[in-house]
């Protein structure tokens, strides 16, 4: 297994949280082996912070049970996610029980766990969860842009407009295995970027890259983004034709029609990370769905969001524009107060308010 070989690499130890020590032990047999590295067995969650919280430890994954007496698993990964000063290069977290439930698994996911392993334990499934997700993180990286919650909260606007952050700011992952297509679902994952400098790094030690693995990183996932910003350029003259066919016959069905091509467009924008596209592209979609409003009313605010869409793609804006980006919302936003005041009673999904 990848983990296991990465752990014995870099001489880092395994910390299993939880009370029964039958099952930890049993946890432990099978997901490192009797000759996988040392394993550190601690009972509740603060005895795991406690540990955690020292700079100098050595701990490479931490594997939680759901049920603590002391403390739950998210306190757990919380303190990871969270902790301004400890060293997390690298540390992979897991959560162990029994019927783990969505919510379970998104609320870990959101905190940085990525192992969701069930009981009872089987040495396979163990091996398959681990082997996904190697020690140094090199296959999983963030996208370097702000995404939607902070655009939400007005009163955190600011954390946007900073270019160079000192602060946390969520941030989307995008793999960089290469050979391995970005999927949805890892978009739901956050980690938060350490304090820089430069404004244009976009990546962080933090999140388990080394000073080697940057750069190739970073040129990847700017790869993954521009093959994506060319298929989007086809997919926006789709969008041209449909909505041509609009203007010329502004009926449900053409409506439909160019609804199905920009739901096209943000799948693709979701999985790429691309952030001031894929707000334009959402906003397309919630424009265009049938909410039962006259289609005359809004194909001045369609041809305003299409227009918006060619003028990122020419920038080849890849992340969230920066004052060019705000600077489209703006003039989105605008064109969508317009329609609003024309027909008050109007709804659909916005790019530049809902982020």
């Amino acid at each position: 297994m990848r983990m296991i070989r990465a752990m014995h690499e870099t001489k880092g130890r395994v910390l299993v949280v939880g009370e029964d020590i039958g099952v930890m032990r049993e946890l432990t047999r099978v997901a490192v082996g009797s000759e996988g590295p040392t394993v550190e067995w601690v009972a509740g969650a603060a005895e795991a912070v406690e540990l955690l919280g020292r700079a100098t430890h050595d701990f490479v994954l931490v594997l939680v049970d759901k049920q603590l007496k002391d403390g739950t698993p998210f306190d757990v990964f919380r303190f990871v996610r969270r902790d301004p000063d400890a060293p997390y290069p690298g540390l992979a977290l897991g959560l162990v029980g029994e019927a783990l439930t969505e919510a379970d698994i998104r609320k870990s996911a959101v905190l940085g766990c990525l192992h969701f392993l069930g009981r009872p334990l089987q040495a396979e499934p163990v091996a398959q969860a681990l082997s996904q997700w190697p020690a140094d993180r090199t296959d999983f990286i963030v996208s370097g842009s702000y995404t939607g919650p902070d655009r939400r909260r007005a009163n955190r606007q600011q954390m946007v407009d900073r270019r160079t952050v000192t602060g946390p700011a969520e941030q989307t992952v995008a793999s960089t295995s290469l050979g391995f297509e970005i999927k949805p679902s890892t978009t739901v994952f956050r980690f938060r970027r350490m304090p820089t400098a430069e404004p244009d790094l976009a990546l962080a030690l933090r999140n388990g890259l080394s000073s080697e693995t940057i750069e190739p990183a970073r040129a990847h996932i700017r790869l993954k983004k521009e093959q994506a910003l060319a298929m989007l350029g086809l997919t926006r003259h789709r969008m041209d034709e449909a909505f041509a066919e609009l203007a010329g016959k502004p009926d449900r069905e053409a409506l439909k029609r160019l609804n199905a091509v920009a739901r096209e467009a943000a799948a693709l924008t979701e999985t790429r990370g691309l952030l001031l596209v894929g707000m334009i592209v959402r906003g397309l979609v919630g424009h265009t769905a049938d909410t039962g409003r006259p289609v005359r009313g809004v194909l001045a605010l369609l041809r305003a969001y299409l227009d918006a869409l060619r003028d990122a793609l020419a920038r080849e804006i890849i992340d969230d524009g920066g004052p060019v980006g705000r600077q489209i919302l703006a003039t989105l936003k605008a064109a969508e107060e317009s329609v609003e005041a024309a027909a008050p009673g109007a709804g659909g999904g916005t790019a530049a308010s809902s982020g």
